[in-house]
């Protein structure tokens, strides 16, 4: 069957100093009976049937804001912009273990989303790094309880991993959650502007407060070219304490684990549009036999604001993922337009 949503709105709108909008919405929304195919053990020997078992709640705002002034006939402008913030967690997927595997990487299918119970949908998953080995005495310090080594093969230039189950072991049950690719805002806002005979409208977007697992550098493929970031690797004592070695032989898996070395900031601000154009005086223009004459100049993704090292911060495809989908193009392009009489 389908699912079912409940959703508790508080909102109003408002007008005030002539000039000025206000809408504001307060959410609550609760999804139940989910339509999900629940994990199976291998020994079934077939895909589980689709089950109205899951539940999440999602809540935030909707925020719409906008300002009008029409200064004089040969000079007006608006503003007008909108902002989002949500928050959202599973509640419910009903199978025993509380979680389900998400998106994979390489070949191998390493697993670096998750969907579990009581956290953000479609988290990224993986180790937690604590800084890299500057020297052997930092190696051998890294020890259990009982005083042996937690990471045996790793020499100087490695990562340190957490024991985040505090077993004395690194291995697939310290991995966690290592990042959120649900944005807490996003917002966009749009100018517009007229004086005299030219016109100006501008609009920008962004989202904050996301991650982004980079994965445009595969694991597997240890000879393939790297961005610029491979200039930062450590290459001796205290060179580093973010970027480990470079090597074949990569024992302690700095590269071939989903840990937070691949997660960054995955918050933007772009100006998306921008356009600017010149409207002709029509009495200059009767003569000639033309009504309307406008001559224009259109960019598109002009400036982006970011600390996103990977090529593009608005992946193209994948929740949180870039897979090095090729980025957004800036257009540039000059325009007239001609209306006769």
């Amino acid at each position: 069957r389908w699912e079912s949503v409940a959703q508790l709105n508080i909102g109003f709108e408002m007008r005030f100093l002539d000039n000025w909008t206000l809408n504001l919405d307060l959410y609550n929304r609760l999804t139940s009976d989910m339509k999900i195919r629940p994990p199976l053990p291998e020994y079934i020997g077939n895909d589980a049937p689709t089950a109205n078992v899951g539940s999440l709640n999602n809540r935030g705002l909707d925020l719409e804001f906008g300002y009008d002034n029409y200064v004089s006939k040969d000079f007006n402008f608006s503003i007008k912009g909108n902002a989002s913030f949500v928050r959202n967690e599973i509640l419910l997927l009903g199978n025993e273990s509380g979680y389900m595997r998400g998106a994979g990487w390489g070949p191998q299918g390493l697993e670096i989303t998750r969907i579990s119970e009581g956290l953000p949908i479609g988290y990224l998953f993986g180790y937690q790094t604590d800084g890299v080995f500057q020297n052997m005495d930092e190696v051998y310090a890294h020890t259990n309880a009982e005083g042996d080594t937690i990471q045996p093969l790793a020499v100087p230039g490695d990562f340190r991993f957490k024991d985040i189950n505090g077993d004395g072991v690194i291995d697939s049950d310290d991995r966690t959650m290592i990042g959120n690719p649900t944005p807490d805002w996003t917002a966009g806002i749009t100018l517009d502007m007229r004086f005299k005979n030219w016109d100006l409208n501008v609009f920008g977007q962004g989202i904050f407060g996301n991650d982004i697992f980079n994965a445009t550098r595969r694991y597997d493929l240890p000879t393939s070219n790297m961005t610029s970031e491979a200039l930062n690797r450590w290459t001796g004592e205290n060179s580093t304490n973010e970027h480990p070695r470079l090597t074949f032989e990569d024992a302690n898996r700095n590269i071939a684990r989903s840990s937070d070395y691949y997660v960054k900031d995955g918050s933007f601000f772009r100006i998306k549009s921008l356009q600017i154009g010149y409207n002709f005086r029509p009495a200059k223009l009767n003569a000639v036999g033309i009504e309307r004459c406008r001559i224009y100049y259109n960019g598109t993704n002009l400036l982006t604001f970011t600390k996103y090292d990977g090529f593009d911060p608005e992946i193209g495809a994948g929740f949180g993922i870039d897979r090095g989908i090729y980025p957004q193009a800036r257009v540039n392009s000059v325009g007239l337009r001609i209306t006769l009489k």
